[in-house]
């Protein structure tokens, strides 16, 4: 009976294990998958937990306590806001991000998923456990039954029948697999003549292929590529981080910069509306006809209709952002205006490096690209694996089976008597039709993988290009809005002489004083745009370094 209780009890110390020991067992190798390849990826972050996000506290950020009169009826919106500069966007962005949280997620999944294929290659452990209660017609209950029923007795017995097997499987990545098995059946009669018998055996065997699937190339080609996607995942995530680190400045620019378009509008407003009402003046006196001040009253009704539709537009990229960095919608916050001065202070510096020198760079650093070559290896790799399956089947396989002693304890076994086999297993590939259409697919992705690398080089290539002529661009229109500012102000000026003289056209005042706003506009805006374009062009080049807080440097080799 005591053999019994340990065949039963021993499956539930398997139980004691609880849900958090398997969550913590799966971190710590999938963190450690990590660590392992992270060498292997310049810029790679070690602040990839998924589950390190908390809640946002903007508690230390400073208070706005200023109403703005160019946001309209938004102007006390902003009272009370915490002020963000760029940097605690970017921070707030990779704490709080729930783009940047799926980000992380993706590369742990990975990760876990090649935990298993590693596994695989482990010695693997299963046991199993039963135990049926049997009786017939000389139990108690079904005696009663008899009683009741005038039915006749029938001599027989009860009993406990029980088994355990425990089993081990080895996978080699020579394509072999190890495999040993241990089983004990036990039964015991309780009843009548009680006596109890068992039986043990031990049972071990080793398969080798020798001709398909043969070989570590063979074998272990689902772990190979589950290693590699695991570091394409982690250049992806590389990757990300700077593009995200980008959109976050992006953005933060954007907003700015459509605010600076709201406080444009409204001094263009202003002053539309001193020139109105010199020229209503003007009207009472008769100096100035009805279809003249109309004119200006209608442009006048026209720059307020942008004024507002500008406002709309600010708030709603406000609340974009933040979204973007991961902060609920009615937390009120107020981008640091500082940052358009500094950038604006910075001026339009351009990268020290020549065309000619960054494509090359991004040729060299440019982590999708070695995704991309190292694809090609990957479809090739796939040609030998489809190719093998095309060949025949020949397996070496060897069995040694183990008796229990007789007369013996249960569990003995008697090594004596044990039973040996070897043999071959030949099988001819005579049905190859779904073999051979995968080995002419395995032909086209290579094909296919190789044009899709040489096309991400040429497209590599004119990311630069691209980059790089809309920092130019952005310079130039720089150029040419400063010195438009320049004039549209001398135009206003003497449009504003002209019409307190009551010598000037209305037209002129009204398109001296639009041209004036809308070149005050696109100042900022060049200004902002060549800041991205710069910011984009290191990106692609692949000289951005962004660390865990989203802070990046600029022009660095990450490759040396």
């Amino acid at each position: 009976m005591f053999k019994l209780l340990i065949t039963l009890i021993f499956p539930l110390f398997i139980l004691a294990c609880g849900n958090a020991d398997y969550r913590r067992s799966a971190d710590r190798e999938t963190y450690a998958a990590i660590a392992d390849k992270s060498d292997q990826v310049p810029g790679m972050s070690a602040q990839v937990g998924i589950d390190s996000q908390t809640a946002v506290d903007l508690s230390d950020y400073p208070v706005n306590e200023e109403s703005y009169d160019f946001l309209d009826n938004e102007a006390n919106s902003e009272i009370g806001a915490r002020i963000i500069g760029l940097n605690s966007a970017l921070e707030l962005a990779f704490l709080h991000s729930r783009d940047y949280q799926t980000q992380k997620e993706r590369l742990y999944l990975e990760a876990l998923a090649l935990t298993f294929d590693r596994y695989r290659y482990t010695p693997v452990f299963a046991f199993t456990s039963s135990a049926d209660y049997i009786w017939d017609t000389e139990d108690q209950f079904v005696q009663d039954m008899q009683s009741l029923t005038g039915m006749s007795r029938t001599s027989t017995s009860e009993g406990i029948d029980a088994g355990t097997t425990l089993g081990a499987r080895y996978l080699l990545k020579s394509g072999g697999v190890v495999a040993l098995n241990l089983t004990n059946n036990f039964t015991r009669f309780l009843t009548g003549d009680v006596r109890e018998t068992g039986s043990s055996a031990l049972i071990g065997s080793f398969t080798q292929p020798l001709i398909r699937d043969f070989g570590t190339a063979i074998e272990t080609e689902t772990l190979l590529q589950a290693e590699r996607d695991l570091l394409y995942q982690l250049r992806d995530f590389t990757r990300f981080r700077k593009e995200f680190a980008v959109n976050v400045a992006t953005a933060y620019y954007s907003v700015l910069l459509n605010r600076e378009t709201v406080r444009n509008n409204f001094a263009g407003l202003n002053a539309q509306n001193l020139s109105l009402e010199r020229e209503q003046a003007f009207q009472l006196e008769g100096l100035r006809t009805l279809l003249q001040v109309g004119r200006l009253q209608q442009a006048t009704l026209q720059l307020d209709l942008r004024w507002t539709a500008s406002i709309t537009r600010y708030k709603r990229s406000l609340d974009n952002f933040k979204l973007l960095l991961g902060l609920d919608a009615d937390d009120n916050i107020q981008l640091d205006a500082a940052e358009m001065t500094l950038i604006s202070e910075t001026g339009m510096v351009r990268p020290d490096i020549s065309l000619e020198l960054a494509v090359e760079m991004a040729q060299r650093t440019r982590l999708d690209l070695y995704t991309e070559l190292d694809r090609v290896q990957d479809s090739a790799r796939r040609i030998q694996v489809a190719a093998n399956a095309l060949r025949p089947a020949l397996d070496f396989s060897f069995v040694a089976s183990v008796p229990d002693a007789p007369g013996g304890n249960l569990g003995e076994l008697d090594f004596e008597r044990a039973i040996y086999s070897a043999g071959l297993d030949l099988e001819l590939p005579l049905d190859t039709k779904a073999d051979r259409n995968d080995y002419r697919r395995a032909l086209i992705d290579y094909e296919a993988t190789s044009r899709s690398y040489l096309l991400a080089r040429e497209r590599v290539t004119l990311d630069v290009i691209d980059a790089y002529r809309r920092m130019n661009e952005a310079s130039k229109s720089y150029n040419i809005n400063v010195t438009s500012v320049e004039i549209n102000e001398r135009r206003v000026e003497e449009a504003e002489l002209r019409a307190e003289l009551g010598l000037g056209d209305i037209q002129d005042t009204v398109d001296s004083q639009n041209d004036l706003t809308a070149a005050r506009t696109e100042l900022v805006s060049s200004i902002v745009d060549h800041n991205i374009a710069k910011l984009e062009f290191w990106r692609d080049v692949g000289l951005l370094y962004v660390d865990d807080s989203g802070q990046w440097e600029e022009g660095i080799d990450e490759s040396e």
